[in-house]
């Protein structure tokens, strides 16, 4: 249950880093394409950092929390299902997390437009983001983005087998650099808790191997394997 926690936790800090991440592309393409001079975009731009400060990741996570509540009651899943992050991302949307997304959007709007001299375009630039992440093309974009994550973990689980064959073998080279290549991918793959647990076993192994110059012995590799539960 602990483990379930865990990786749900991890899931939804890995999808909110990717819906900030499409908003703010998609704000930057909205920017870029408004019929205004150089001066205009440059202060619409200064407005859009705000969705990459703490204020706006905190209304992201609130929406994805009441998304997951709501998404959870309509397709009658329990939270263990949510630690598959597609799962996940499809209970929000579900869930009603573009609307639930767009009412903190307006509220940031809001307060960015109040008294300022270029009111209209910042009206315009949000109104023009609110549609854009209420659009079935946000949604796309965020489907492509998790579908980039979980290539991310093949990719690292195809790297951990490489692994494990070049232990059995005792290719020490071999082993380094894809214990290397392992620690590299880990933060790309950081919402997965197997990953977690494999990249620590990996790394824990090739440092000992490394200073030993031999393979481990069964007590010692099962050391290793649970150093990071001490």
């Amino acid at each position: 249950m602990k483990d379930n926690k865990q990786e749900i936790k991890r899931n939804k800090e890995e999808l909110k880093n990717i819906l900030i991440k499409t908003i703010d592309k998609g704000g930057n393409y909205i920017i870029k394409a408004m019929p205004v001079n150089k001066h205009i975009k440059d202060i619409l731009s200064d407005v859009k950092e705000c969705i990459t400060d703490g204020e706006f990741k905190n209304i992201v996570s609130i929406a994805i929390e009441s998304s997951l509540k709501e998404g959870k009651e309509i397709l009658g899943l329990t939270d263990r299902e949510l630690k598959h992050i597609n799962k996940m991302i499809n209970t929000a949307f579900a869930g009603g997390l573009t609307k639930n997304i767009n009412i903190g959007v307006a509220t940031i709007e809001n307060i960015k437009k109040y008294g300022n001299l270029f009111y209209n375009y910042i009206e315009d630039f949000f109104e023009s983001l609110k549609a854009y992440i209420a659009s079935t093309g946000f949604e796309e974009r965020v489907n492509i983005a998790v579908s980039k994550c979980l290539n991310k973990v093949d990719e690292f689980k195809q790297i951990c087998s490489n692994w494990y064959n070049a232990y059995d073998k005792f290719d020490l080279n071999n082993l380094t650099n894809l214990a290397d290549k392992l620690d590299k991918l880990k933060d790309k793959v950081g919402f997965n808790d197997k990953c977690v647990s494999e990249n620590t076993i990996i790394q824990n192994v090739t440092e000992l191997v490394k200073q030993n110059k031999k393979k481990l012995t069964k007590n010692q590799f099962d050391i290793c394997a649970n150093l990071d539960q001490i």
